[in-house]
């Protein structure tokens, strides 16, 4: 996921435009003409270089579009496309999804604690989120921060770890700078670890806990343009698509 590439969107522009579409000199470049039979929405698009495949830059590129009332097109190399498509195919944004319950990419965005220190937890295993079993939680269902398939933590809600921020007593470990600029670790109120910085924290076992990707938190303004985007993959000046696109 953490690629970096740069895509030629040259293809991509000449193809819709022998589409009979529009492409305006601006950056990013809009898409104007009648986009129901490529896309099943009448609405401009956007064409949108993804600058690598993080589920949060996907998102990001995918909000930042949809809030301008556009259908995104997010341009990418044939090295990518598969990382990306994955994202986009249902359940749309999510790492997965059984018998009803969701599962979230953890992103490299950290969760910021209300005295402005952020949360982190002592282990070394990979960290997912889940939402907690229907069975187990009220609307809005609680998130659990998994650690090799075992709850560490759990919050009732997405909204309880974004805005407002968290109180510090929601998470049993944080992390803050202190007056040397250096990290303190705490446990509750005792500090248990001071570190040069978050390297050092992980050779130590220590992890901040990432934050979860929620999708609907980032296409809350038009959800139908976003679940239109649209793929499109550059290879050897051709161009793929998937997503709701007709090949006409």
């Amino acid at each position: 996921m953490d690629q970096s590439f740069s895509v030629d969107t040259q293809p991509i522009i000449r193809d819709l435009q022998d589409r009979d579409f529009t492409i305006s000199d601006d950056n990013p470049a809009v898409v104007q003409g009648d986009a129901t039979a490529f896309v099943g929405l009448d609405a401009p698009l956007e064409i949108v270089p993804l600058a690598n495949g993080r589920p949060l830059t996907i998102i990001s590129a995918i909000s930042t579009a949809v809030d301008s009332g556009r259908v995104p097109i997010l341009a990418v190399d044939q090295d990518c496309e598969h990382t990306v498509g994955e994202f986009l195919s249902p359940p749309f944004g999510l790492a997965g999804s059984q018998n009803g319950t969701r599962q979230f990419y953890a992103t490299e965005g950290r969760i910021r604690l209300g005295d402005g220190s952020y949360a982190c937890v002592p282990t070394n295993e990979a960290l997912s989120w889940i939402e907690a079993p229907e069975s187990e939680s009220a609307e809005p269902r609680q998130l659990q921060l998994m650690s090799n398939s075992e709850p560490i933590a759990t919050v009732e809600s997405a909204e309880a770890i974004a805005c407002p921020a968290p109180h510090p007593d929601r998470f049993q470990y944080r992390y803050g700078r202190n007056e040397d600029g250096q990290f303190v670790v705490y446990s509750g109120t005792e500090a248990v670890g001071t570190y040069a910085g978050v390297s050092a924290m992980r050779a130590d076992g220590i992890q901040p806990i990432p934050a979860p990707l929620i999708p609907a938190q980032h296409i809350a303004s038009n959800p139908q343009l976003a679940h239109a985007t649209v793929l499109a993959a550059v290879a050897d000046g051709s161009v793929r698509y998937s997503g709701t696109v007709s090949t006409q």
